[in-house]
């Protein structure tokens, strides 16, 4: 046996692996060995801690990442800029698109040095070149941690009329939640101070379930998140939208919620640009004359500092 210089932790190293190699010598019953949806969690652990996804992600309420402790992030401006929280991921995504989205975080077959979902973040998602075995365990362990059922059946959203189109879009439009105004929409510009995902993306990515929960009291959630709760309120055991809604929603009975998760998972680009546009002209037209911009301009600045915000989902 030659001699190949170890050094103490090396030898302690080797000695470790080898005395692990070694069946236990418990008895089963002493042994955690599930069979049930914890089988699926256990392994994914083992997945999670090997390439340390703790380091970006919150997994369970309550945890530090090492991302929350550096100096960059302490910075309130730099709030939405951590990674998204995975409390819920199980429950959020659809699994089959997180198994596409773990095999290539930038959703690009062309331009792989992206964030496919958060294109506004500086830290981008890592491609950790999973083996199918690995992306499957992950997958089922969200899935496990949310108890959600496997195999997952995509629920059914139903067609809007175009009058319930216009109701929705006045939702999703409306001054008192102007959606767009936090999330993406794919112009560059406006992207550049984003802080949560385009919507378009919701239609693969997202469950409509867990949608509406979290457009109805966010918080509860994902606790501190920007995205403001109070949208909705509880009337006549209905979910119905805080703000101002126009006539036609006079004798409507079925939850605002879902009409507009349903206008959201419905939501075509040429329908997004079209509500941009207007927003957008909403606001132009509403902004004070050029002799009166300066007198303003303070009251403005902090009415934009306490708007509410969009959140990551």
């Amino acid at each position: 046996m030659p001699n190949p210089h170890l050094t103490k932790d090396q030898i302690r190293s080797l000695t470790t692996l080898l005395l692990g190699s070694e069946e236990t010598s418990l008895p089963a019953s002493y042994q955690y060995k599930p069979g049930d949806a914890r089988h699926d969690i256990q392994e994914g652990w083992w997945i999670v801690k090997k390439y340390n996804c703790m380091a970006c992600h919150q997994f369970i309420p309550g945890q530090s990442t090492t991302l929350m402790g550096m100096t960059r992030y302490q910075d309130p401006d730099w709030k939405e800029q951590l990674p998204p929280k995975l409390l819920t991921e199980g429950a959020r995504v659809d699994p089959e698109w997180l198994r596409r989205f773990l095999s290539n975080p930038s959703l690009s077959e062309n331009d792989t040095n992206r964030n496919g979902v958060r294109s506004y973040l500086k830290v981008r998602m890592p491609t950790f070149s999973f083996s199918e075995n690995e992306l499957r365990k992950l997958v089922r362990f969200f899935q496990a941690l949310s108890q959600q059922p496997m195999p997952y059946i995509p629920e059914r959203v139903p067609t809007l009329t175009a009058k319930e189109n216009d109701m929705a879009r006045s939702l999703f439009s409306s001054t008192a939640a102007p959606c767009l105004k936090c999330h993406a929409t794919g112009d560059p510009q406006h992207d550049k101070i984003a802080t949560a995902p385009n919507f378009l993306l919701a239609k693969e990515r997202l469950k409509p379930d867990w949608v509406e929960r979290w457009i109805v009291d966010p918080q509860a959630i994902s606790p501190g998140t920007s995205m403001p709760s109070g949208l909705f309120k509880r009337e006549n055991n209905h979910w119905v939208f805080a703000g101002p809604t126009p006539p036609s929603f006079q004798g409507y009975e079925a939850d605002h919620t879902k009409l507009l998760v349903d206008y959201i998972f419905q939501l075509t680009p040429e329908e997004q640009r079209r509500v941009a546009a207007a927003m957008g002209h909403t606001r132009a037209s509403s902004n004070p004359p050029a002799g009166k911009r300066k007198a303003t301009a303070t009251s403005s600045s902090a009415s934009q500092r306490t708007a509410p915000g969009g959140g990551s989902r």
